[in-house]
């Protein structure tokens, strides 16, 4: 019962991210040129690309050496020795909700930049939709096979990196509460 409602759980988070984020790179590319939609779309795409690596480096990466970092107090260790106790979560997290979003979110990005390309230089809807969803395809899976492959094969400092980067943000959050409440 505890699965079912985690799964319920899961989806109902997956809806509501998936809406806030196509709607607002569909905000973002109804405003701008075509360059500027190509880059958006190639951002989402790289996003789930990182977001899969670190999924699959979280359950490769070895506890062992998270333990003894942590015991060492490295800047970060602690936050990579709790992504690898939960390898399970972030990896679903991050392929499974991160990653699947800007899968979806990238194929209706592609369909816009489409209509893009056919109101500016026309042509063919059904060729034209052929080459953009192929491309978006073969980027994503092609990037995917290569970071999941680098995420096995470096998911210790892939783990520490990113366990680096949620610490920086801790240290940034209480740095400014600090201010706010006016410690010096």
């Amino acid at each position: 019962m505890e699965n079912i409602k985690g799964s319920l759980l899961i989806a109902i988070l997956t809806f509501l991210i998936a809406i806030l984020v196509t709607l607002g790179s569909q905000l973002q590319i109804e405003h701008v040129s075509l360059i500027p939609a190509i880059i958006i779309l190639l951002i989402i795409i790289f996003i789930g690309i990182i977001s899969d690596m670190i999924g699959v480096a979280a359950t490769a990466a070895n506890i062992k050496t998270f333990n003894a970092r942590a015991a060492k107090r490295l800047f970060g260790a602690k936050e990579a020795l709790f992504l690898v106790k939960h390898a399970d979560r972030v990896a679903s997290l991050m392929c499974d909700i991160v990653g699947d979003i800007c899968g979806t979110v990238s194929g209706a990005t592609g369909a816009i930049i489409v209509l893009r390309i056919i109101a500016v230089w026309g042509g063919s809807e059904g060729f034209i939709n052929l080459i953009v969803i192929g491309l978006v395809a073969a980027l994503t899976v092609g990037g995917k096979s290569f970071f999941k492959t680098y995420g096995i094969k470096s998911a210790d400092e892939i783990i520490f990196f990113v366990g680096k980067i949620i610490a920086g943000f801790i240290l940034i959050r209480l740095v400014i509460a600090a201010k706010l409440r006016g410690d010096k």
